[in-house]
């Protein structure tokens, strides 16, 4: 029995093996060309190929490979092959050689009765819509999923990801739109369940579950960037946002124009961004619509705002346990700042379910904001409308305002409200801030916009006339918040308030909301208390303030009139083993194949012995550095190694004299960086930022070593040399052997007196004696 296993197993693997040798190879693969390109097909000898070139499915019907498939526009080859009576899987490539992309390309692929057939095609009518807009009961409200093969090429060309997928239409009222939105979700019964592909620069995940085609909702041929501007001008305040990256997209070979790609608002997307579990989250939507998961927790919540008196400051704490109130603000903020016409229609929130897990909300689908159907939109009090009870079911029924109106009730919470909004209008949607962002937007799709405005009956010149009214807008808002805001709490007039940042290596500078790196000027209001902070880093302290002598870090100030302020900072006093101990050598960069690790060398320039018994090695901040361990000491005049990893550098400096400990969590740029040294009270020893130049190749490792014990403080000290660990460099050596050269010559030639100086005047009288009576006999 054993044996029969044996042999099926050998037999089951060369089976495997032989499908696995055998394919059908695309060259090249498919891709964005820019010119005509032809395609070889290879399924190797005895293989019968069969193709097509219209994106539909090919079968033992359709054209025979024979010779090379000249691509001269875009196409979609597809293709499989047969020998022997094996069949190998479909495949599929999209040729793109029409002309120049620069945006990345996705190419949809699926039969066409999955698209237009009136029974079964998820983008048409189908027979049962509704006779008016959005024509409801139409195939495109269902939520029908359709198989599709999916490629996307970078915007170089290159092939990001090819393979089955499910597809569905996505959206509200834009689903009606001739451009449709499209979910695109990966699975296993497909093939495979993720992207294995960074679809989104700015994130750092390297595979997605879903992904959303967008049209741009209500924005679609207008600017088409709206919702994906205003969320990324959001997204430095801290908010859920989803990621955006344009691309072009064609749909069975033909042209679909520019659609955007974002993320998809879902378990996964919370998983990724959040790192909660997936499988245990509460996701919904308006008055608590489930979306995944359960609405039980936020109904407790609405009974919590309904039955209770937010002025109380102890109820307020409570609510903060199951609720971030201060991700509401800032959510809150962004709807009213944008001046969204659809705000109470696209209210996402969510929340892990667990004892501690707050409600937070996602900033989302603002395409109706920014003056979209609204040229003066920028004027509009959105701020009233939205903290006020409106007898109307959409866009803001009095369930979509009522928590902001609740929190409201609290005076901290309004004081909170007015200057987080004055913060983010200051910063992130401060005019040069906003277009600074929309021109980095608008120059990624000005080539491609022509060809998509084209596609779908608009034109260039109508696009920048909608991007002229969105800067109208971003240029004049924040004029008419403020005067909203002075409008709803009483307040009397606006003050400008001056911070001069010490530094951003000295010190951060907290301000309201916002954490300040450099010099700040902002408009505030009148009455209304801000209060500053500042926070020292490890080296420096803090004094005091330029305009008082208060000498507290932290200061809350209501203004009267505009206000200057200045925080004084200064270096904490060194260590008092500065210039005791010192860096002496610095190893960063291996070949490869070397395992020894980063290390550096410290020297006791001092004639006695110091205990460095939880001292600090750092090349982050003084807390994220390595202590080193008790009972370090360091001789007088000697040498301690710091390692990477003590074991590999001891695998290569074996000798007794090698002074090495280890292991410190952290390695060394072999570009260069700054690192410290602590002593055991947190006072900085020694510290050095030094920088490598690797122009050409290196055929050995190197150290960076000190010159001269007594050279210090200077980059120019340092130099190029072999390692030397627990000895004293190259250079040094050298130093020292040229000092006693000189001692001995000057010893050698000093003869006392002035002995030396008749000496030198005979000889020359002598010289010259010789040359006289030698010339008198030639």
């Amino acid at each position: 029995m054993k044996r029969l296993l044996v042999i099926l197993f050998i037999l089951v693997c060369l089976v495997v093996e032989g499908q696995e040798q055998w394919q059908l190879n695309f060259d090249p693969i498919g891709g964005v060309y820019e010119e005509p390109t032809t395609v070889k097909l290879d399924a190797g000898e005895g293989a019968t190929i069969y193709y097509t070139t219209d994106g539909t499915r090919p079968h033992t019907g359709s054209r025979k490979y024979s010779t090379p498939i000249l691509v001269n526009n875009v196409s979609i080859i597809r293709a499989f092959a047969i020998k022997n009576g094996n069949r190998t899987e479909l495949k599929t490539y999209t040729y793109v050689c029409d002309r120049k992309y620069d945006l990345p390309v996705i190419s949809i692929t699926t039969d066409s009765a999955n698209l237009w057939n009136p029974a079964t095609g998820i983008y048409v009518k189908g027979c049962c819509a509704d006779t008016v807009e959005p024509y409801l009961g139409a195939n495109y409200w269902q939520s029908w999923e359709r198989t599709a093969n999916i490629e996307m090429y970078d915007a170089e060309g290159q092939l990001c990801f090819n393979q089955q997928a499910g597809i569905s239409i996505f959206g509200g009222f834009s689903r009606w739109l001739p451009q449709k939105s499209i979910a695109v979700i990966a699975r296993s019964k497909y093939g495979d369940s993720k992207f294995r592909y960074p679809i989104f620069p700015n994130r750092e995940h390297k595979s997605y579950k879903s992904f959303i085609l967008r049209n741009s909702g209500g924005d679609f041929q207008r600017t088409h960037l709206r919702d994906a501007f205003m969320t990324q001008m959001a997204k430095p305040t801290g908010l859920a946002i989803q990621e955006y990256q344009p691309a072009v997209v064609f749909i069975n070979g033909e042209y679909w124009g520019i659609q955007n790609i974002r993320e998809k608002i879902s378990e996964h997307y919370l998983e990724q961004n959040y790192g909660v579990d997936k499988d245990n989250v509460d996701i919904l939507r308006q008055n608590g619509v489930k979306r995944h998961g359960s609405s039980a927790n936020y109904k407790k919540l609405l009974a919590y705002l309904n039955t209770h008196d937010l002025s109380n400051d102890k109820n307020v704490d409570e609510l903060r346990k199951f609720m971030d109130v201060d991700d509401f603000i800032r959510y809150n903020i962004a709807e009213v700042y944008s001046d969204n016409r659809d705000a109470g229609g696209n209210i996402r929130y969510w929340r892990e379910r667990t004892d501690t897990s707050k409600w937070r909300w996602v900033y989302y689908d603002i395409d109706q904001g920014l003056g979209n159907n609204a040229p003066r939109g920028y004027e509009r009090n959105t701020l009233l409308k939205f903290t006020s009870v409106n007898n109307e079911s959409w866009p803001d029924p009095p369930w979509s305002t009522l928590i902001i109106r609740k929190l409201l009730e609290n005076k901290k919470l309004e004081q909170q409200y007015i200057n987080t909004f004055a913060d983010h209008l200051n910063v992130y949607y401060h005019p040069d801030t906003a277009n600074k962002l929309l021109d980095s937007m608008v120059n990624l799709i000005d080539y491609e916009i022509g060809f998509h405005q084209k596609r779908w009956g608009s034109s260039y010149e109508n696009w920048k006339h909608q991007l002229g009214i969105l800067r109208k807008f971003i240029d004049k808002r924040p004029y008419f918040c403020r005067q909203h805001l002075m409008q709803k709490f009483n307040l009397k007039d606006t003050v400008d308030v001056e911070i001069i940042h010490p530094g951003d290596e000295m010190c951060d500078i907290l301000f309201n909301s916002l954490q300040l790196k450099q010099n700040f000027k902002g408009v505030y209001f009148e009455g209304v208390p801000v209060t500053i902070t500042v926070i020292v880093l490890h080296d420096y302290e803090f004094v005091g303030w330029e305009d008082t002598e208060d000498r507290s870090p932290t200061r809350t100030i209501t203004p009267d009139g505009n206000i200057s302020l200045k925080p004084i900072v200064q270096p904490k006093r060194k260590s008092h083993f500065a210039n005791q101990v010192i860096f002496n050598e610095i190893v960063c960069y291996q070949l490869d194949g070397d395992s020894c690790g980063d290390w550096v060398e410290l020297f006791n320039r001092s004639d006695k012995e110091i205990d460095l018994s939880g001292w600090t090695f750092t090349e982050r901040g003084y807390k994220n550095g390595w202590e080193l361990p008790q009972d370090t000491r360091l001789p007088a005049s000697g040498y301690l190694v710091l390692t990477e990893n003590r074991d590999n550098f001891k695998s290569y400096y074996s000798a007794d004299s090698v002074v090495a400990i280890g292991n410190f969590e952290f390695g060394l740029s072999s570009q260069g960086e700054g690192i410290k040294l602590y002593d055991a009270e947190g006072y900085i020893v020694d510290s050095l930022t030094y920088s490598v130049s690797l122009m050409e190749p290196l055929d050995s490792n190197f150290a960076i070593a000190l010159k001269h014990p007594d050279s210090t403080g200077f980059w120019s000290s340092w130099i190029y040399e072999r390692p030397s660990p627990s000895y004293m460099n190259d250079s040094y050596r050298s130093h020292l052997q040229h000092e006693a050269d000189k001692r001995y010559w000057t010893k050698v030639f000093y003869i006392g007196g002035g002995s030396f100086f008749f000496i030198l005047v005979g000889g020359v009288l002598f010289i010259r004696s010789y040359r006289k009576k030698h010339l008198n006999v030639q």
